[in-house]
This record gives C-alpha cells, structure tokens and sequence, in this order.
C-alpha cells in the first residue's frame, strides 16, 4: 500500500503522542487530553459543523447552545479515549478488568454463548470500545474484531499491534472472508463497529427518526450463524480516569422467517435502536465527526444548525 502525505502525517503525529502520553503521569496527561479536545473543536471547522448537524437531530428539542456543549465534550472524551489507547497495551489484565463495570453483562454472554454459536458484540464509535474489547479479551473470551486499514503501513502496524497487545485477534476489514464465519463457529466473540454510514451499500434504518444506511454485515452474519446479536457500549464513568460501565443489550432475537431482506432490516433496526438509547444517555461519549445522515435527509430537517 502506497504511503500518501496524509497518512505519513498521521503516523508522525501518533509516534509523537504515544511517546508523549506514553511518559506522563495520568493527572497530567487528562488535562493535556482536555486542552487539546478544546483546540481541535474550534479549530476544526469541518468536523465542528459534522458533529453539530449529527446532534441537532440526535438532540432535537435541546437547546442550540447546550447541544454545541455537548459536540465539544465529545471532542475531548475522544482525545480522553486516544490517551487511554496509548496506555493500555502496558496495563496488566488485572487493571483491564478492573476499569471495566460489567453489572451482570459478562453473566448474560455466558448464558448466551451456551448455545454454541458465538455472539456479535455491535459497537459505535462511543466511550472506550477498546478498553471493553480489552478486558473481555483479558478475561479469557476469544475476542476478533474487525478494523480499518490506515493509509500509513507503519501507523497501520502501531494501532494493530496495541490492539494485539491488548488480546485481540485483527481481521482487516477488506479481508474479513472466512476469518469472521470461523470466529463464530468456535464460539467466540466478533466485534464490529456499525456507526460507519454505507450510502447505497448498506441497510437502510431508522436512527433518531430519520433515514440512514448502515453495514448490514452483523445482522447477515447473525441470520447465517444464529449468533447473539449484543449491541454494546462502554461509557466512561470518571472524567478523570479510565473506567467504564457496560452498556448491553442482549433481548433482540436472531431469528429467521425465510426473507433475508426484511430480516436484516429488523435485526439492524433493533441494533440501531439499542444504540440511540445508549446516545440519548451519554450523548458527549458518541464520536461521529462527520455527517451521519445523508446531504437529502440534512436538508430534510426541520432543524437549523450552525457552524
């Protein structure tokens, strides 16, 4: 893969962060996480008017300047998340666990896993996807999660192998084929982020009241396994350290009536349905820095958003 000036900046820039973070006590490095979600807000104008148009919908009926409130502290929850990214390839799996409030979750993924076809753990770009990832993995479930390829080999390599680190098995998500199908019938865990928008290459939902398209993967791989579909997420409970609760939502049935297409739109429906619960409870943990819904629906909107 041929480096392009973009990504050979990216790489720069993260060797630079993670030795950066990677030498700073926690105390010092939240507030530098804090300073620096503060400055990429403002001096991001694009991803600014990406998050504002995203929350204008999500948070319809809040008040412009509240909402405006909440798309910069999720700039700086993001650069919360990146810090604890860097950190926690060297935690040792007893501090993974423990960062993680599960409430019973880790109970329901037993019982569920019993019935011998894995399950599909659905995330968002929200809280700290990888610390839960992490300490599910520390716990001794087989974890393979899905991830995008970075432009940059060399950065490609650094976010892989913290992940790897961390327990997890990598599958690329343009050679997903039959590592994913293998991964279920063993009976472990496949984790996939569905917050990514696939106009015309996707499913088509409800989300927030109005139309999006997003991957229809977890709900094929779950009509074609009988795996349990698990939305998750992992909020941050502490402004100030690491730890997250579990969010999880285990009710949704995969089970077939023999029209695959309806069936994918239901089961996607209910993912995306468990997720704008989650959103509507931590709205400033949801990391969407680009329009989640489409240009015709924006326009739609009877909302108006600014800049």
């Amino acid at each position: 893969m041929r480096r392009g000036f973009g990504g050979t900046v990216q790489y720069g820039a993260w060797r630079v962060v993670s030795a950066t973070i990677g030498r700073m006590p926690e105390r010092v490095s939240y507030p530098l996480a804090t300073a620096i979600g503060n400055i990429g807000y403002y001096c991001w104008p694009r991803g600014r008017r990406a998050m504002h148009a995203n929350f204008a919908r999500a948070l319809r009926g809040t008040p412009r300047e509240q909402r405006h409130q909440i798309a910069r502290r999720s700039m700086v929850n993001y650069c919360k998340y990146l810090v604890d990214f860097v950190r926690f390839p060297n935690a040792t799996p007893e501090a993974l666990v423990g960062a993680v409030q599960a409430d019973g979750a880790f109970e329901a993924l037993d019982r569920a896993l019993e019935r011998g076809n894995g399950a599909i753990i659905v995330c968002m770009h929200f809280g700290n996807w990888d610390l839960g990832a992490g300490a599910t993995a520390a716990r001794g479930y087989p974890l393979t999660v899905v991830a995008e390829t970075f432009s940059d080999p060399r950065l490609d390599a650094m976010i892989v192998g913290a992940r790897e680190r961390l327990g997890m098995h990598v599958v690329k998500l343009e050679k997903t084929g039959p590592s994913l199908l293998r991964a279920l019938k063993q009976n472990g865990l496949l984790a996939l982020l569905i917050d990514r928008p696939v106009p015309g290459d996707g499913v088509k939902v409800t989300f927030f009241g109005e139309e999006v398209e997003v991957p229809a993967g977890p709900a094929r791989l779950a009509l074609r396994t009988g795996a349990q579909l698990v939305p998750t997420a992992f909020p941050r409970v502490n402004p100030a350290k690491p730890d997250v609760t579990t969010l999880c939502d285990f009710a949704i049935e995969t089970s077939s009536t023999g029209d695959t297409a309806r069936d994918v739109a239901r089961l996607t429906q209910a993912i995306m349905d468990a997720h704008e619960r989650f959103i509507r409870a931590h709205p400033d943990q949801w990391y969407m820095f680009r329009p989640m819904w489409t240009r015709r629906a924006a326009l739609a909107a009877p909302v108006a958003v600014a800049g």
